[in-house]
């Protein structure tokens, strides 16, 4: 065949279309390294968030910003989802529970019979937990002397509980998880449900681990009356001036210096403190541009403050980019406010 004959053969709309795939696998194949990236982070902060919840059975992914649950009972499942869906840039989060028999209709109460709602209290001190009161079964008992045991690390545990059949559930599916979030290193924790009102106090190592006090207590359906406060390192960690640097570079201003130097004293000075640095950005720019950043201003933190005397296995740095705005970014002034280190105490 000639190439004339060759040239008949190709008709323009073939090359027409050849070009616009073509163009649609470059798109595609840009697009996925971010999709991926967005998935990864959501997936990551949803298994944090469930964990420090006591939920850390729960199977938790990310297809893009939307997320899928698997749960082993339904009202795991909707603490679960609260969770999830309270987080920055999850768009849609759904739960899968597995379908069981329906139980058998229970006998009617006898007319006389009153119900007696559980009475709990924990209190942890001097690294001594000691649990009081009355729970309906065995295996309500058992949740709480293990979230006890957690909370308690190395100390004793004194169960004290005794099981009494005719005592209700109301509150205790969540109250072992309560307990479990506030995380080793906690301190001065009491924990008392009584007549459906639950009392919090005591005093844990950083806001993530009272936000997650907060969150499992009110999956107890209890009026809750939460005292519990955020260590003193932490606060004196807020309260810095804000850690700048040079536009779109990881060179420190002078303020910037100046408030690692205040943090370097405080850390100096409570040397059992570990502390992990979170560079966050604005959204201008790319995703991954940003992420880029975020990561190599918090290493430049973590380098400073070593530099300073700090040792460095007591530090660990992340970067989250865009993901995690402090306000939205509709404004130059809630832009500057995401431009932001921050300084999370670890238990």
């Amino acid at each position: 065949m000639s190439m004339a004959d060759n040239a008949r053969r190709f008709h323009p709309v073939v090359g027409v279309a050849v070009a616009v795939l073509g163009l649609a696998g470059i798109v595609t194949a840009q697009h996925l390294p971010i999709r991926q990236t967005v998935q990864d982070d959501l997936t990551t902060r949803s298994e944090q968030a469930l964990r420090a919840a006591g939920l850390s059975s729960v199977q938790v992914g990310f297809i893009g910003r939307d997320g899928t649950l698997k749960a082993a009972s339904a009202a795991e499942a909707d603490r679960a989802l609260a969770i999830v869906r309270g987080l920055e840039g999850v768009r849609v989060a759904v739960a899968d529970v597995p379908t069981v028999a329906a139980p058998a209709p229970a006998a009617s109460p006898s007319p006389t019979a009153t119900a007696v709602p559980p009475t709990v209290g924990l209190t942890l001190s001097g690294g001594r937990a000691t649990l009081t009161g009355t729970v309906p079964t065995e295996d309500a008992r058992k949740r709480l002397a293990a979230a006890a045991a957690f909370l308690a690390g190395t100390g004793p545990v004194d169960d004290q509980l005794k099981v009494d059949p005719s005592v209700t559930d109301a509150g205790l599916d969540a109250l072992a998880n309560v307990v479990s979030a506030y995380g080793q290193g906690a301190k001065d924790v009491s924990v008392e449900l009584r007549d459906g009102n639950l009392s919090l106090a005591g005093t844990v190592a950083s806001q993530a681990a009272k936000d997650a006090v907060a969150a499992a207590a009110a999956q107890t359906g209890a009026t809750v009356s939460d005292r519990t406060e955020v260590a003193k390192v932490q606060q004196e960690l807020v309260k810095l001036p804000a850690v700048t640097f040079l536009d779109n570079s990881t060179t420190l201003t002078a303020a910037g210096r100046a408030a690692l130097a205040q943090a370097a004293r405080i850390l100096t000075a409570n040397p059992q403190v570990k502390v992990r640095i979170e560079g966050h950005t604005d959204s201008n720019g790319s995703t991954a541009d940003n992420l880029a950043l975020s990561r190599a201003r918090a290493k430049t933190v973590l380098d400073f403050l070593v530099k300073q005397g700090v040792a460095a296995d007591r530090l660990t740095s992340q970067g989250y980019g865009e993901s995690r705005p402090a306000r939205p970014n509709t404004t130059e002034a809630n832009q500057a406010v995401n431009r932001r280190v921050e300084f999370i105490v670890l238990p």
